[in-house]
């Protein structure tokens, strides 16, 4: 696209006609096609919760080899990890029915839904990481941290370290690829404890390798809504 001089002349057009403004804010006019909600969400005062979890998890771990899913290295729970009966996890499907709500009451139409939810516990550790993936046969996909990603020892590592990233699910998107268009930015978060991400179970994210000096402890969840 070509630039325009300050005068408001397009180059090689002299003696054109100046722009016409426009009747309205651009910011009335435009509507974004096809968006992809991503929320993310600090729970206050959950310092308690999270050191039972973490309790938890770390025992569980102990015991069990765990499952291989998207986890490269690391220990994945069985899948029922947040259908167990401990105060510690019905506390947080109460955290996760309430931000899932809220997040299709804003993009669904107006109804009474049931929420079927399924989740387990991550833990990487050093050079550990989760490979691209997506959530199938699920509405909404998201994380809860209860040890957020601690980063890496100095001289350790990447600036990437433990960051969760979602894959732009649009194929034409990195054809003019720039750092200065928010419409073609890399999407990376680096939560903190009690953070929740929620996000529809389609798009493809990652986690890039981890390289801090402690546990880095997440809980995982599907939702189907119908």
């Amino acid at each position: 696209m070509s630039k325009r001089h300050k005068s408001g002349k397009r180059p090689g057009s002299a003696g054109a006609a100046k722009d016409e403004p426009l009747a309205r804010p651009i910011e009335d006019c435009v509507q974004l096609v096809f968006p992809t909600p991503i929320a993310l969400h600090v729970w206050p005062d959950s310092q308690g919760l999270n050191a039972a979890l973490k309790q938890a998890i770390l025992a569980e771990e102990a015991k069990s080899r765990g499952l291989d899913r998207s986890n490269v290295g690391g220990w994945h729970s069985p899948m029922d990890f947040l259908l167990r009966p401990e105060p510690p996890q019905q506390r947080l499907m109460g955290r996760i029915r309430s931000m899932v709500g809220a997040m299709t009451d804003a993009v669904m139409k107006p109804g009474q839904y049931g929420y079927k939810i399924e989740g387990w516990a991550n833990v990487l550790r050093k050079g550990q990481y989760n490979s691209i993936h997506q959530h199938p046969n699920s509405t909404w996909s998201g994380v809860y941290y209860v040890t957020g990603n601690p980063p890496p020892s100095e001289g350790e590592g990447t600036e990437y370290s433990g960051k969760i990233e979602f894959i732009d699910p649009r194929p034409g998107a990195s054809a003019t690829y720039s750092i200065e268009n928010t419409m073609q930015r890399r999407s990376l978060i680096s939560p903190g404890p009690g953070g929740m991400i929620v996000f529809p179970s389609w798009m493809q994210h990652l986690v890039h390798p981890y390289f801090g000096p402690e546990e880095r402890i997440s809980i995982a969840f599907n939702v189907l809504v119908n």
